[in-house]
């Protein structure tokens, strides 16, 4: 099996073996619901999410100024409205996050999707896939472990000084979710025997077998170590392949440090400093929000410099 085949089919190994694991010892990792995030944000998460900057520095020396200072501002601006957003409304800033997610992810599974099994042309069917894809990402933790996820929200409204939904309009707030799972997992089914009906058997099979094996590990593990543990074994990991072509590191140990540059320390130091102005340095599990917070913050930004520059047409 060549690098490239590697990259694509061992993330959703990985994460088919945390499922069963997860089946195995669920009590374990109901206590240890937090760890990959820690283990993401320290390793691979905020590093490639830092690599923002080497992305900047790249596109800055390729355009013109005018338009590598608009793109610039855009990015900076993109920071500033997440951060106002999460600290003045943070059920609002909760919700845009969530959204953003979803674009994050099913746009960057639909984009390997189409690159490995050689999809670009359809075009329809790869939005069908993206957006199928992130919303299925985004609300099945809701639908397997409603009560987990909404007092995770909770806490998150909590440790910024705000109120969540009111526990009246809870049953609201999950019908809806339900609502919109199911549509998602209707375009899956679709998008599925698209691909089928046209031909694609293999990339049909392998992109149902995804699927499952997303549900498995939501419907199996706690919501946050399930969506933890995607972070950290299928996004990033894939994720970092395309900034090693698109920015030419080369073949060199620590690139990926190189290519963080500036940005890493500081969202280091800015998740330290959230965590102590909210007092929420107290143990692992506040810590784990608090990085979900920043996360919140930088990833409006980091989503449009990722749509502009990777998952577009032209770029590797």
């Amino acid at each position: 099996m060549n690098h490239r085949n590697l990259i694509y089919f061992l993330p959703p190994f990985l994460l088919g073996v945390l499922a069963v694991v997860g089946g195995l010892v669920p009590g374990w990792v109901d206590a240890w619901w937090f760890l990959p995030f820690l283990i993401s944000a320290v390793l691979i998460g905020l590093p490639h999410g830092a690599a923002d900057w080497g992305v900047l520095r790249r596109l800055v020396g390729r355009e013109s100024r005018p338009t590598a200072c608009v793109c610039v501002l855009i990015y900076s601006l993109l920071l500033v409205a997440s951060a106002c957003a999460v600290f003045l409304i943070p059920a609002l800033g909760l919700g845009i996050f969530l959204l953003v997610s979803a674009w994050h992810f099913g746009g960057g599974d639909s984009h390997d999707f189409q690159n490995q099994f050689g999809l670009k042309k359809r075009k329809g069917l790869l939005i069908i896939v993206a957006a199928s894809r992130g919303t299925l990402i985004v609300t099945a933790p809701f639908l397997f472990r409603f009560g987990d996820m909404f007092g995770i929200c909770e806490s998150w409204c909590v440790i910024l000084g705000a109120g969540w939904i009111p526990s009246h309009l809870s049953d609201a707030f999950e019908t809806a979710l339900q609502v919109v799972f199911g549509l998602a997992a209707a375009l899956a089914a679709v998008s599925i025997l698209w691909i089928l009906f046209s031909g694609g058997r293999k990339p049909a099979v392998w992109l149902a077998l995804e699927t499952v094996l997303l549900l498995a590990s939501f419907s199996l593990l706690h919501p946050l170590f399930a969506l933890g543990s995607y972070f950290l074994c299928w996004h990033s990991l894939r994720h970092l392949t395309h900034l090693r072509i698109l920015c030419d590191v080369g073949r060199r140990s620590g690139w990926l440090l190189r290519l963080s540059g500036p940005f890493m320390l500081p969202s280091l130091l800015a998740i330290v400093a959230l965590g102590w102005g909210t007092g929420s340095l107290k143990s692992p599990e506040q810590g784990a929000i608090i990085l979900l917070i920043f996360f919140a913050i930088v990833t409006p930004a980091h989503q449009w410099l990722v749509s502009r520059e990777i998952q577009s047409p032209s770029p590797a």
